[in-house]
């Protein structure tokens, strides 16, 4: 499959010490983020390659998220069913009772989508399938090199 991702200047290096790490956002479509000038850049990957948030808890090897799960409890002050409604995106840390400041949860919830990517990798996976404001997004472990400028 064809994904796209649009940036205010061209990719040629990813960076592991940003909020997403490794990870970059896509689309099936391209569409923009920015009001200034922008590069699109593609990738070519597997639709295997890539799970849906709302099934990694019912991945054969969903245990191996103990570890995210305990720190998405700790970050959030919640029990571990609702930190796994969190990973999977089956709920937004903005519509529950927490332990994070009003004016912090849309930094926490940031945070959760980078763990919810993480756990698309501990389980094999190079990307995770979740929901932005524009619909479907894809996070996807990328590597500057595999990017082709459209």
């Amino acid at each position: 499959m064809k994904l796209f991702h649009t940036s205010p200047e061209a990719i040629t290096e990813i960076h592991d010490n940003g909020r997403f790490g490794q990870f970059l956002f896509f689309s099936d479509e391209v569409y923009v983020m920015t009001a200034g000038d922008y590069t699109v850049h593609s990738i070519e990957i597997e639709e295997d390659d890539i799970i849906e948030a709302g099934q990694l808890f019912y991945h054969e090897d969903a245990e191996k998220l103990a570890g995210l799960v305990a720190q998405v409890m700790e970050m959030v002050g919640c029990d571990e069913d609702t930190a796994e409604e969190l990973i999977s995106q089956h709920q937004d840390v903005h519509s529950i009772e927490c332990d994070v400041e009003p004016e912090d949860l849309a930094d926490v919830s940031w945070d959760i989508q980078k763990i919810t990517a993480d756990a698309a990798l501990l389980l094999g996976y190079r990307g995770v399938e979740v929901e932005d404001e524009q619909g479907a997004a894809y996070m996807i472990a990328v590597r500057a090199d595999e990017l082709v400028i459209e």
